[in-house]
């Protein structure tokens, strides 16, 4: 088994919730933040959020934190 087969982030679960993540901000790509907007669907699904919920308000963050 690879690393990637066995490390939590990437499983089945966690990879649709990443994509759910994307989804729910994908309006965000308008502001030409679409490498942040990936790198933070990672980010939030590593730090071990089970949802969405929160993911927009934490997102405006992170921009904030990253761009400035």
């Amino acid at each position: 088994m690879t690393d990637i087969q066995t490390d939590w982030r990437y499983s089945d679960e966690r990879m649709l919730l990443r994509a759910d993540v994307f989804i729910k901000l994908k309006h965000h790509l308008k502001l030409k933040t679409g490498k942040h907007l990936y790198e933070f669907c990672h980010h939030w699904v590593s730090q071990g959020n089970k949802s969405t919920e929160g993911a927009e308000e934490a997102f405006l963050q992170y921009l904030e934190e990253v761009i400035n």
